[in-house]
């Protein structure tokens, strides 16, 4: 984004009024239309939302009317609005548009004057232009002061009297001086202030200051004494030997040290012996549990062992029972075993039984060996419960030493503190002590200050005769790209730092000439700072800068003068309006007039006119 500002809306509100506004384009805006409608309260407004002092006319139209409100483009923070009561004070800021505002409080409130340590209007715009801290002689003296975004508002914004005035355009209020309106146009320029400014001092000046830096040390003589009779209230000063007390202290302390590092390490070492016990006694105590549960499932197999032993046992029981049967008569026949024709299965019951008793034989042996296991983790685990016992108890007379040293340890650490804080008012002490004797060797050598008379460096106001020319020279291509009657010739004025017309200075013109000439050298400004790429707003706002056209017989500013009417009868209206359209692709321009501008203005313009107050018909007003 280019590094300017631009105005997109200026509205004004009010509790029992309709909101009224008029917008602006970026480019070249128009305002025309009939008297007493409200054109020039239009200028007067912006000026006074970029932070002027001057409130506003009491007219008709803006009664019921209680804030100002402006939406800015910045080249920084993008989309800004700005509140203003009508009534003056602070300036409400919301980083967004105006339709966006609503009722919304604002992010911040900046003051309408400009200051260096507190949030302003002007430092916030300066900011956005880059322009910070710049200072300006105000005479040739060297007395400087700040350069405020004000300065750059003088060259933004023309009123109607001024813009035909007799005096300068760059005067930029009747109390600013000559001095110092030249070294904000030459800041304007060339970019360079006055912050480098060494002005040599008077005898009587150079004796005013040395009293003050006088003043100034016994001041901090005083203070310094009262703060140190504050830290040792309990001594007088004449005889405060804080030299001495500071290095006994610091013996103390060097002691006091020893002590407390005995005492800290072997506090130190107990509580990391009991951390390792500690630790050692949760690994016994896990080691315990995984015990006890590896006994408790080896007593569930132990139990399943047995109940697999008794079911064994009642099969072959049942085995030796159906053998012993087998031996015997047939209860039905009477037949005896060898006449028996079958064996009824007597074999696969040998079988069987034979089976049974290699299972059991197999499970004792289990259970011999399950019985070992659980025999070894019981003495383990009466092991394991005898270290634990004894570690428990080594714990509880580490807990007691702990116990024990800790006071001691406290004891010594609050001794060696306490001991630390005096020696360090002791040695805050020292250092007051050692400043009060610094301060008063200066009195002493300022006591015997002597002034030196020496010559008055020449200080030069304003820009060079270089830079006065090639500003003339862009001026007098503005005009000619007017149609300037006569091929205008456009000089600097060295002593004023105003421009000559064809030789003449701007009281050797009329009203009409000398608005055209205003407009031009504002223009002209605008257009040396984008060459040389300085810092300008990028704005333009003129009230009736071709006030040669105006109709002598209804105008307030009665016959045109000679030169006026050449002005008139050159069509300078029409090449006026056309080189702004061409300039207003980098430059917002807001021109004010009662008489229409040419049709075929390009299509990126605003044209608004106002219809008066006595109007059927259109926009009557502003307000």
């Amino acid at each position: 984004m280019e590094n300017r500002i631009v105005i997109k809306r200026l509205a004004m509100t009010g509790p029992e009024r309709e909101t009224r506004e008029i917008g602006f384009v970026p480019g070249l805006n128009v305002i025309w239309g009939a008297s007493n409608a409200g054109k020039s309260f239009i200028i007067k407004s912006l000026d006074y939302m970029f932070g002027s002092g001057s409130l506003l006319p009491e007219i008709k139209q803006r009664e019921g009317m209680e804030a100002c409100w402006l939406e800015l483009e910045l080249p920084q923070s993008g989309a800004t609005t700005l509140r203003r009561s009508l009534a003056g004070g602070g300036i409400s800021i919301f980083d967004k548009p105006l339709e966006d505002v609503g009722t919304s409080e604002s992010e911040r409130v900046v003051s309408s004057s400009h200051s260096a340590t507190t949030p302003s209007l002007s430092g916030m715009l300066l900011e956005e232009l880059g322009v910070s801290r710049k200072q300006i002689a105000n005479n040739t003296d060297g007395k400087k002061s700040a350069f405020t975004f004000r300065h750059f508002a003088h060259y933004m914004f023309t009123e109607e009297t001024p813009m035909m005035a007799e005096w300068s355009p760059i005067q930029i209020s009747a109390q600013s001086g000559p001095t110092f309106d030249k070294n904000v146009f030459k800041f304007l320029l060339t970019g360079v202030d006055d912050s480098l400014l060494v002005v040599a001092k008077s005898t009587k000046e150079q004796q005013t200051e040395n009293v003050g830096k006088i003043e100034i040390v016994e001041e901090m003589i005083s203070v310094a004494l009262d703060e140190l009779a504050r830290m040792f209230p309990e001594d007088k000063l004449e005889n405060l030997d804080l030299d001495d007390q500071e290095q006994r202290i610091s013996g103390t302390i060097s002691s006091w040290q020893s002590t407390l590092s005995l005492r800290q390490s072997r506090l130190d070492a107990l509580v990391a012996s009991r951390r390792s016990n500690r630790d050692l006694l949760a690994e016994f105590d896990a080691r315990a549990e995984h015990i006890d549960l590896t006994l408790s499932r080896f007593g569930l197999l132990g139990s399943v062992y047995n109940s697999d032993l008794e079911r064994l046992e009642g099969l072959g029981e049942g085995a030796e029972a159906l053998l012993a049967g087998a031996q015997r008569s047939c209860p039905l026949c009477g037949a005896d075993p060898d006449h028996q024709r079958h064996n009824h299965g007597y074999e696969a019951v040998e079988l069987s039984q034979k089976a049974v008793s290699a299972e059991m034989a197999k499970i004792r042996a289990e259970k011999t060996d399950l019985t070992r296991a659980v025999r070894s983790l019981s003495m383990e685990r009466e092991g394991v419960n005898a270290r634990r016992q004894a570690i428990s108890e080594e714990l509880q007379a580490l807990d007691l030493s702990i116990a024990t040293a800790r006071p001691s340890e406290a004891q010594a650490r609050t001794e060696y503190e306490r001991l630390d804080r005096e020696r360090q008012r002791i040695r805050n002490g020292l250092s007051l002590k050692r400043r009060i004797e610094a301060l008063e060797k200066r009195r002493a050598e300022l006591a015997t200050f002597k002034p030196r008379r020496q010559a008055k460096d020449a200080v030069t106001a304003g820009i060079s005769g270089t830079a006065g020319h090639e500003f003339a020279m862009k001026v007098q291509s503005i005009l000619r790209a007017w149609q300037f009657p006569g091929e205008p010739v456009v000089a600097f004025d060295g002593r004023t730092h105003d421009i000559l017309l064809n030789g003449s200075d701007r009281r050797s013109n009329g009203k009409g000439v000398r608005a055209l000439m205003n407009a031009a050298f504002k223009i002209g400004v605008l257009e040396f700072c984008r060459e040389r790429r300085l810092p300008h707003p990028g704005i333009i706002a003129l009230d009736s800068p071709l006030l040669s056209y105006r109709d002598p017989h209804k105008s307030r500013h009665g016959e045109l003068s000679e030169d006026e009417v050449a002005v008139k009868n050159a069509n300078l209206n029409t090449y006026f309006y056309g080189d702004l359209a061409e300039r207003a692709k980098h430059v917002q321009f807001i021109i004010v007039e009662n008489d229409p501008p040419p049709e075929d203005l390009p299509s990126g313009s605003r044209v608004t006119r106002f219809t008066g107050p006595f109007a059927d018909d259109g926009r009557k007003g502003f307000l």
